[in-house]
């Protein structure tokens, strides 16, 4: 019997020979990119390249951005990527007057820092020196001002929990109507523990209670509008709104300004 020749079968399919070479070539650059750019990381990371070039700070007013930067606390030193944004987030909103705080990478190894603050709503005096008082009634009392600044109220007489209350009021108004309130006294009295006694720059003097402030408040455009400015008196909003006279014999004159219109639902 004559002896049987064995062809593999890559001479019988020189194209199978041919693509399994190829498959090979692929598989072969495949991972030699991948080592290639394992080493380009390793490298980058621990080069100067990957270390933070800057820091940008977005929305803030009160606070400079220098101090932000200060808390952020960023060593440019360090690989940018080793650098955890969720800690530079919890470093920043350790001010008292920043509210939140939002940190994000950007191109070429950049931070971007993105507050948002608590808003001034007023300044209250304290011997030499007036301090901030933020929205939610904390004072700042590391910042000594030698006068107050003339985008919020001067408080009087307030003590911590009325002070922290009017607050959160004031936050309230529009700005607007907030820079025509020049001071605020508290003056509780027996039948309002909650009275406040305000001067606005329009000349006003108004009298209001503080758990109703900010809707009343909301108002008193429209409502000081009615007011003859001939006659000189109190104005209540703590309960309606009505015009009261210094002087008494001035009564018969306001018949069309004692009742004055007022919206409860404002």
């Amino acid at each position: 019997m004559a002896d049987k020749k064995i062809v593999s079968i890559e001479d019988r399919i020189p194209q199978l020979k041919q693509a399994r070479k190829k498959k090979a070539n692929r598989r072969f650059i495949f991972y030699l990119t991948l080592i290639i750019s394992l080493i380009l990381i390793i490298v980058y990371m621990q080069s100067p390249l990957s270390h933070v070039k800057s820091v940008e700070v977005t929305n803030n007013e009160a606070v400079n951005e220098e101090n932000i930067i200060d808390l952020a606390d960023i060593n440019k030193d360090q690989s940018f990527w080793n650098i955890s944004a969720d800690d530079l987030t919890e470093r920043i909103t350790e001010h008292p007057e920043i509210e939140h705080a939002e940190v994000k990478r950007s191109w070429y190894n950049t931070f971007v820092i993105s507050v948002q603050e608590f808003t001034r709503v007023a300044y209250q005096r304290d011997g030499d020196y007036f301090y901030p008082v933020l929205q939610n009634g904390d004072r700042l009392n590391e910042v000594q001002l030698d006068h107050p600044r003339e985008d919020a109220p001067l408080l009087h007489g307030f003590e911590e929990e009325p002070l922290k209350e009017l607050a959160e009021q004031l936050a309230l108004i529009p700005q607007s109507v907030s820079l025509l309130i020049s001071e605020i006294y508290w003056e509780p009295e027996e039948h309002n523990s909650e009275q406040i006694r305000l001067f606005t720059t329009d000349g006003q003097e108004v009298i209001g209670a503080i758990s109703n402030f900010s809707s009343k408040m909301e108002a008193y455009p429209s409502i000081a509008s009615q007011l003859n400015d001939d006659i000189e008196g109190v104005l209540h909003l703590d309960v309606g709104a009505y015009f009261v006279p210094y002087d008494n014999e001035d009564l018969d004159e306001l018949d069309e300004v004692e009742e004055l219109d007022y919206d409860e639902e404002v």
